[in-house]
């Protein structure tokens, strides 16, 4: 059954499982935070991001090694009845934020770099996050009959301060033209909706 958007919405965020949703989009905006060490610093550091919504929204952490329940070092499993070593489903970028803008739904794969924006570093991950919102949104229709559109988006923020190398015009990925830009300074407290990307794919 095809829904509209803010109850596809309600209908997701019911069937997900809640360790991995890092805000749920209260307050009319998300709040995306990450851990991070560099080798100067004495001790890890946290980059926290501020996105304005729209309507309704939530943002998953998918690199997440902070899950209450886990006594390892190791990331839980996405699929948790599939081998998780060294597989193409073991990838996964930093964010996923779904949010309803008006009559449409949207995914956003968001990854987040200190520096570097070497294709290594960025492609791959933002590519398994389209492969997550893809299997969750198949998984979700042939089990529940729900479908809806799916609008997604890929980004990379970064300190880079000098990225021309890897940009194109559009200030998208060289390495994957489906993958835009911004600066940590740039985003910070900025509508999500209102982030430009010349790349938009349907699921």
């Amino acid at each position: 059954m095809s829904l509209d958007a803010a109850t596809y919405f309600q209908h997701l965020k019911a069937y997900v499982n809640g360790d991995y949703i890092m805000h749920d989009g209260s307050d009319g905006k998300i709040i995306l935070k990450e851990t991070y060490f560099r080798p100067e610093d004495v001790k890890p550091k946290v980059r926290k991001v501020e996105l304005l919504l729209s309507g309704l929204g939530m943002a998953f952490k998918l690199d997440n090694d902070d899950f209450e329940h886990s006594q390892k070092k190791t990331k839980p499993a996405l699929f948790h009845f599939l081998n998780d070593v060294a597989k193409p489903w073991s990838k996964r970028c930093d964010f996923v934020v779904f949010h309803v803008n008006g009559r449409t739904f949207h995914a956003d794969c968001i990854e987040f770099k200190s520096k570097s924006l070497t294709a290594e570093k960025v492609v791959p991950q933002l590519k398994a996050g389209v492969c997550w919102v893809s299997s969750l949104k198949r998984t979700i229709e042939n089990y529940t009959g729900d479908r809806r559109l799916i609008r997604l988006r890929k980004f990379v923020f970064a300190d880079n301060t000098n990225p021309e190398a890897y940009l194109d015009g559009n200030r998208q990925l060289i390495a994957d033209p489906s993958v835009r830009y911004y600066h940590f300074d740039e985003v910070q407290g900025q509508p999500l909706p209102g982030l430009q990307n010349a790349s938009i794919q349907e699921i």
